[in-house]
């Protein structure tokens, strides 16, 4: 007997991760406002948390959301920017990320430390964690690859920054060890959120919601390297009840980023 899920439809959602901008080699592949907006009509997302396609690119980020306010004047606030900042770069991308938190509309952080090149645990992290633990903003870590974006590695980090909420995005990514390292992480520190793109087992998104707690769950979709209806149907068929998904989909995100 097959078994029936839930009409994806039915949940509003906010998608808690998406990069806008031209990723160069070895991905050679973008995404615009234009694509941006048809996939939030698409599949009935309500908000976008969106990144730029690398800590160089965050003019570009806030020039396409200054578009989007224009264009799509009756969904102004449905684009929510995060900075990019490679904390390699020390005090300079510091600054920057004052100035952006303060003066240029960002409401969050974004760190890469796969792409920029430091562990996640790395002294150099910690300014820029006490900057978003002022502004009382959280911070968006990538996760999943060794040696720089361990879950271990995060969890340090969120353990010196206890008052900061750290999404921990990929929750592990694609390896096993390191899906059920997230959860653990999670699970011991309560300012670590788990973000669901691109990690493969829907079960674990259920485990995770009932061993990290309900509201610590948060469906993303990582555009363009991830396509919506893939990320949604693992939310979807993850065994969760619609009371959960709800949460899932759309009220974690709320929560976490205080809107």
């Amino acid at each position: 007997m097959s078994e029936h899920f839930p009409d994806a439809s039915a949940f509003v959602k906010i998608d808690a991760h998406t990069h806008l901008g031209a990723f160069g080699n070895p991905f050679d592949i973008d995404f615009t406002v234009e694509r941006l907006a048809q996939q939030m009509s698409d599949y009935s997302i309500e908000k976008t948390i969106v990144c730029p396609a690398g800590a160089t690119l965050n003019s570009e980020l806030k020039q396409a959301c200054d578009t989007w306010r224009l264009t799509h004047k009756d969904k102004a606030s449905c684009l929510v920017p995060l900075f990019w900042v490679n904390a390699n770069l020390g005090q300079a991308a510091c600054d920057a990320l004052e100035r952006a938190l303060s003066e240029e509309g960002f409401a969050g952080v974004k760190m890469h430390p796969l792409f920029d090149a430091y562990c996640a645990d790395s002294p150099v992290a910690d300014p820029v964690l006490e900057i978003a633990s002022r502004f009382g903003c959280p911070v968006f870590i990538h996760s999943g690859h060794p040696p720089f974006s361990l879950p271990w590695q995060i969890g340090l980090l969120a353990e010196r920054h206890p008052q900061v909420r750290i999404v921990m995005l990929h929750m592990g990514h694609g390896h096993g060890v390191y899906i059920d390292a997230a959860i653990t992480m999670a699970s011991k520190f309560d300012n670590i959120f788990l973000e669901t793109s691109g990690m493969p087992m829907g079960c674990q998104i259920k485990n995770a919601y009932e061993r990290v707690g309900h509201e610590r769950v948060l469906f993303g979709i990582d555009s363009p390297f991830h396509h919506p209806s893939v990320e949604i149907q693992r939310v979807l068929t993850s065994g969760l009840k619609d009371s959960a998904l709800e949460e899932v989909f759309f009220q974690n995100a709320k929560r976490c980023m205080e809107m």
